[in-house]
């Protein structure tokens, strides 16, 4: 499983449904070497991922032979939102992105849990000759990774004692056939 890409399309999925008030949000990632949109748009920066305590494993196989594994990991993210709605842009993501049900819903469809948010700290930028509004807000997210591993599974134990004259041999389970 590709951890980090399908962390990647959650995170974007889930500032996409939490921009929904605006026509069109435009969520890029950091460092993608694309062209600046034109019109305000947020920024995705995923910070670190890292994993939190050790792995939970089923104890049974489920049908096909399989063990269940789960890791939880935490992912702190940094959205930035530039251009003259970025006030606007991130009030309303802050807002929306543990307030509101259908975000909420977001979160739950993606394997997402809001965990920590930072305040929000503006820091306009010097563009050229003109000043551009740029806000950005630090978000954790925890992340589950559901993982299934194939194992080979023993169907049946003969064990042979042939300490005495006459050898002894049990089978677990009884109806094992053996040679």
């Amino acid at each position: 499983m590709a951890v980090y890409s399908s962390v990647r399309t959650a995170i974007r999925n889930v500032a996409l449904t939490s921009l929904s008030e605006f026509t069109n949000p435009v969520v890029i990632f950091s460092n993608s070497n694309g062209t600046e949109p034109a019109e305000s748009y947020a920024v995705v920066n995923i910070l670190s991922i890292t994993q939190i305590g050790h792995h939970n494993t089923s104890t049974l196989t489920n049908t096909s032979e399989e063990l269940s594994i789960q890791v939880v990991y935490e992912c702190l993210v940094q959205f930035s939102f530039i251009g003259s709605l970025a006030g606007d842009m991130v009030q309303s993501f802050t807002q929306r992105i543990n307030n509101n049900p259908v975000a909420l819903e977001s979160l739950k469809a993606n394997k997402l849990s809001l965990m920590r948010k930072s305040q929000i700290r503006r820091a306009p930028q010097k563009r050229d000759t003109q000043w551009v509004e740029y806000q950005t807000i630090d978000v954790t997210f925890s992340y589950v990774v559901n993982t299934q591993q194939l194992v080979d599974v023993v169907e049946g134990v003969v064990i042979s004692d042939n300490t005495s004259e006459i050898p002894v041999i049990t089978k677990i389970p009884e109806s094992i056939i053996y040679p």
